[in-house]
């Protein structure tokens, strides 16, 4: 499965991207909610897991301007 995590904390973060990884997904990162949507809509992703509170852009904002410009969202 391939899966993008966005958190602004870096080891919640990697922490995150190696537990994933040792279970056999493919795992990208991104370290805020603009680089997180550049990612998305770049490539596409099985699971995207996004912390809701960040600055700049929130996960809540995120998911609007992912599903604006096209991204699929459950």
């Amino acid at each position: 499965m391939k899966l993008l995590v966005i958190d602004d904390e870096l080891g919640l973060r990697q922490s995150l991207c190696l537990i994933l990884t040792d279970e056999g997904h493919d795992v990208a990162a991104a370290a805020d909610g603009a680089q997180g949507l550049e990612t998305a809509l770049g490539a596409p992703f099985d699971v995207i897991l996004c912390d809701v509170r960040m600055p700049a852009m929130d996960g809540l904002e995120f998911l609007q301007r992912y599903r604006a410009a096209g991204g699929s969202a459950l």
